[in-house]
């Protein structure tokens, strides 16, 4: 959520509003038929998982675009907080749509906007740290050299 309201800002910043993107070239088609010539099996698709969810928007503004958003509604995600009250009743309508019986009287954000769920996790890496449960270096992280 926050990458891609990073992302967003960054796109209004470069662009403006509404932003006024570079036109494509042809050199992403001559990459594409590069990648396309590169794969040898014919049972492996040829998207990557990443390329096959960013649909056939470049810009994060396009791909919100893409799922019917207007310009003054995505200018809106540019502020994180708003994706958690933007996306979470969708979620809950498209559940219900397909028949899901949930207790939806018990559901709660597991970010940091939620202070009591945040300290809770806290608290608890901090007991199992102490534990000597947790460990740290094993597994890579993400870190955003723009926001250090």
């Amino acid at each position: 959520i926050k990458a891609c309201a990073d992302k967003l800002k960054r796109e209004l910043e470069e662009f403006g509003f509404p932003p006024k993107f570079p036109e494509t070239t042809t050199e992403v088609v001559q990459e594409e038929t590069k990648a396309d010539a590169v794969i040898k099996d014919k049972s492996k698709g040829k998207k990557s998982k990443a390329v096959a969810k960013s649909g056939s928007g470049k810009y994060q503004w396009q791909i919100m675009q893409s799922l019917g958003l207007s310009d003054d509604e995505i200018r809106k995600f540019a502020d994180a907080s708003h994706w958690l009250d933007h996306f979470p009743p969708l979620a809950v309508k498209d559940l219900r749509s397909i028949g899901l019986h949930v207790d939806w009287r018990r559901t709660f954000m597991t970010t940091d906007s939620n202070p009591f769920f945040d300290q809770f996790v806290r608290w608890q890496f901090l007991r199992l740290k102490a534990k000597n449960k947790v460990m740290f270096g094993k597994r890579y992280t993400v870190f955003s050299p723009k926001d250090n």
